[in-house]
């Protein structure tokens, strides 16, 4: 079946965009090689059917619904003459000169594509006038003014789909094939929201030629992120399933689609914030685009809003330092402060016409009430993702509706580990602890990963007889595979860098010369050694992975850090301990090498 990325909606398309929309589902229905977008954006134009296929190149499809009768003037250029309801002479759009604008703006897209001379891709212009017989006379003028390239369709040709099959079939060319690295390019191009979200593709403005390695969304994550649809939306998945990409793609169409909008981006940690704003940098967009850790967002929020709760707030704060008590402060008291400012407001607040919160499981019920109150009630438009697995700062129960979020019937759940190799996946599945085994799909929030579909990779455990012969053992493998440039992150169970790296680790790693950046300063380009906490790295991924003292690593929550750790590795993992015991003996089953 044809990739149906877009699609109108029944209750702002028109019947002529429904009656197309049908006869190319249906003439395209055993065709998957066809990618089909409703309206997409192409550089601030929107055709309102774009067709892109390796089998034929491009169709671009103006759908008009005039009526003969109404139509007072019409012409091969220049606006056009409609009689309105009032017996007034106005204008409307020329469906000609609309074709030739999205035909120059796809043409200058594919010039920029530097494709090889040998490379011709067609670009099919066709209108549709659902509401004009063939057979009535003003027929006979449009086909007597319309451009040469242009192919016309009547009300006849898309009330059956045979007839269109017929008329579709004339018009495509035959025995064409366009390769499949100049047709990703082409895609990568034409429609730049399809790449995949990394930070070297961060740039939607920059072009593709065949030499650069380009990463496309599949297909399910392109379609989800064009059509999730309006009001509240659930995304549950495994670590590496694709959520934090669904979730900025999302952002970028919605962003394109609606630059009038104010979009709020939401997540846990400083670490997960900076990444989004590298991959979307919201500075290219018209859209208002915030992207904010939740605390940093609230008390922003409030300091800029109400003197009166400004003067509460840094009270409130003041006494919590006193107290020793400011993680009480951050997960109750600035919620609870801040729902009743939006509550108690006279004046009205800024509200966000779009809101998406990534990794969830982390949020406090007290935060989600907040945000549901500043959501534009008109747009309505909320993606949460979460996953239970990796929750590992505690929370009350609570269920979704209980803080506002109405997603019955509207949850996505993404079951497929797209970056841990399956050797990675099984020792970290190994890891997890009872209590979390047993809720596997048992409930939404908890889901097994039902198959690894990253790269074959490596698991190696480390077991020395002592602290000093695991670090020397640690050491000599950092500095052998630092020769091959790749990013390395090694994570401990406490804040290494806030205790100044007084780790005896770092003395070894002086001693051979190698260096290390904290993982806050990470740019996301660089490649080299990186120390970080298992705490912070949520939503990130790194090509080696190395955890020592995991034989230190006793309690359940213990245990759920060491998923989270692992699970961010996308081709190597290295654990360490300096004596085995059970729990090790469990995981050294899923050693690649020994």
């Amino acid at each position: 079946m044809a990739k149906i990325l877009s699609k109108p909606k029944s209750n702002s398309a028109t019947s002529g965009e429904i009656s197309v929309y049908n006869r190319i589902k249906h003439f395209f229905s055993e065709d998957k090689d066809v990618f089909v977008y409703f309206e997409p954006d192409i550089d601030g134009l929107h055709p309102d059917f774009l067709l892109i296929s390796p089998k034929f190149g491009v169709v671009i499809i103006e759908v008009k619904d005039y009526s003969s009768k109404y139509i007072k003037n019409a012409t091969k250029s220049g606006k056009w003459q409609y009689i309105d309801e009032d017996n007034n002479i106005r204008p409307i759009s020329n469906p000609f000169d609309q074709l030739y604008q999205y035909w120059r703006i796809v043409k200058d897209k594919m010039n920029l594509c530097d494709f090889p001379s040998s490379i011709d891709i067609p670009i099919l212009r066709l209108v549709v006038f659902s509401q004009i017989s063939k057979e009535e006379k003003f027929a006979d003028e449009i086909k007597n003014i319309c451009p040469m390239k242009i192919h016309l369709c009547f009300e006849e040709t898309i009330s059956w789909n045979e007839k269109f099959k017929t008329f579709i079939i004339d018009i495509l060319p035959l025995r064409y094939h366009l390769e499949e690295k100049f047709f990703r390019v082409l895609r990568a191009n034409l429609i730049p929201t399809c790449r995949l979200p990394t930070v070297e593709q961060a740039d939607l403005s920059k072009y593709y030629t065949e030499k650069d390695k380009i990463k496309l969304l599949d297909r399910k994550q392109e379609k989800l992120a064009r059509r999730l649809g309006e009001g509240h939306r659930l995304i549950f998945g495994v670590a590496g399933s694709g959520k934090t990409v669904l979730l900025i793609a999302r952002a970028r169409f919605l962003a394109l689609r609606h630059p009038d909008w104010k979009i709020l981006i939401l997540c846990y940690n400083r670490l997960l914030r900076n990444l989004f704003f590298h991959l979307i940098n919201p500075q290219d967009f018209e859209a208002d685009i915030t992207i904010n850790t939740y605390h940093a967002w609230a008390r922003h929020y409030i300091l800029n809003v109400d003197n009166e709760y400004s003067r509460l707030y840094n009270e409130a704060q003041r006494e919590a330092k006193r107290q020793d008590k400011l993680s009480d402060f951050f997960q109750t008291t600035v919620p609870k402060l801040f729902l009743e400012m939006l509550q108690n407001s006279s004046n009205g607040f800024m509200k966000y016409d779009a809101i998406l919160i990534d990794e969830a499981q982390d949020f406090e019920q007290e935060w989600f009430k907040p945000i549901i109150k500043v959501l534009n009630p008109e747009t309505n438009s909320l993606l949460v993702t979460c996953d239970g697995l990796q929750g590992i700062y505690e929370r009350k129960n609570f269920t979704w509706i209980s803080v506002g979020i109405q997603a019955r019937g509207r949850v996505k759940r993404f079951e497929n580990s797209y970056r841990n190799p399956i050797e990675i996946g099984l020792v970290a599945q190994e890891t997890l602890p009872p209590n979390l085994k047993e809720m596997l799909d048992k409930f939404d929030e908890y889901l097994s990963t039902k198959e690894f579909m990253g790269a074959h990779g490596s698991v190696e455990i480390i077991i020395s007889e002592n602290r000093t012969d695991e670090y020397e053992r640690l050491t000599e493998k950092i500095s052998r595979i630092l020769k091959q440039p790749q990013s390395i992150l090694m994570l401990f169970k406490y804040n290494v860098i806030r205790r100044n790296y007084t780790h005896p680790l770092f003395d070894f790693l002086k001693e051979k010369h190698i260096k290390w950046k904290s993982l806050e300063s990470y740019n996301y380009r660089s490649t080299g050694l990186l120390i970080g906490t298992l705490h912070g790295t949520k939503g990130l991924e790194f090509d080696t992975i190395i955890i020592p003292e995991i034989n230190n690593y006793d309690s359940e929550k213990d245990r759920q850090l060491l998923y989270v750790g692992m699970t961010r590795s996308k081709r190597r993992l290295i654990l360490s301990a300096n004596k085995s015991n059970e729990f090790i003996n469990n995981l050294k089953k899923y050693e690649t090498l020994n």
